[in-house]
C-alpha cells in the first residue's frame, strides 16, 4: 500500500476536470502517496473514517453514519480505497485476474463475476463481483488504473440484502473519485 494518508477537508459543489460528479459533501478527503493525489466524498448518509485502518494501510474506509466500523464489519457495509503501485506490466486486467485466482483459493467457494461498469465521466470502471467472496463477505471491487498506480474502491457486506442495498453507496462513491496528480512531493520533517 502506497498511501501514506489522507486529509478530510469540505469541499462546496466544485467543478470536478477529472470526470467525477460534481458533489456538494463535507465529508471529502484527499487521498496522497508516492506517485498518487486523489479525492473523494462519502455518498450521502455514510460517513470517512480516516483512521480506522491504518495499520493495515487503507486511509478511507466508509460506513453508516450512526454506525461505527465494527458495526459495520461485524454485521454491516463498510467500504474503501486501496492504492498500489503500477509495476510496468501490471494492468487492470492482470490484477482483477489475480484478485480472483486468490479469492478462489482462499475461498474455493466463492464466485466471481463481472459487475456492470461504473461510469465516471466518460470512463467505464470495471467492477469485479465476490458472492460470498473473503470472510463470507459479498464484495464488490472497482479497478481504476492510472499512469503509476492502480486504485481499487471496494464495498462488502455481511449479506446479500445488505449488498444490493448499499451498492448504490458504492457506485456514488466511485463516481466521486477524481485523481488529481502522479506527480507528489512528500516532505518528511
Amino acid at each position: 500500500m502506497l498511501a501514506t494518508g489522507v486529509y478530510a477537508h469540505a469541499q462546496q459543489g466544485t467543478p470536478n476536470a477529472g470526470g467525477g460528479k460534481d458533489t456538494k459533501n463535507d465529508n471529502c478527503g484527499l487521498l496522497y502517496g508516492e506517485d498518487h493525489a486523489l479525492t473523494f466524498c462519502a455518498p450521502d448518509g455514510w460517513v470517512l473514517d480516516n483512521g480506522v485502518l491504518n495499520d493495515q494501510g487503507i486511509y478511507a474506509v466508509f460506513y453508516r453514519a450512526g454506525s461505527n466500523f465494527k458495526d459495520a464489519k461485524d454485521s454491516g457495509t463498510f467500504m474503501y480505497f486501496n492504492v498500489v503501485g503500477r509495476q510496468p506490466d501490471k494492468t487492470v486486467e492482470k490484477l482483477m485476474n489475480g484478485d480472483a485466482e486468490q479469492v478462489k483459493h482462499d475461498a474455493p467457494g466463492s464466485v466471481v463475476n463481472p459487475v456492470d461498469p461504473i461510469k465516471i465521466g466518460d470512463v467505464s470502471v470495471p467492477v469485479l463481483g465476490f458472492a460470498p467472496g473473503a470472510f463470507s463477505r459479498y464484495e464488490a471491487v472497482a479497478y481504476i488504473g492510472e499512469k503509476k498506480v492502480l486504485v481499487m474502491v471496494v464495498i462488502s457486506s455481511k449479506t446479500k440484502a445488505l449488498f444490493d442495498h448499499d451498492y448504490s453507496a458504492f457506485v456514488a462513491l466511485v463516481q466521486s473519485y477524481k485523481f488529481l496528480s502522479s506527480n507528489v512531493t512528500i516532505q518528511h520533517k
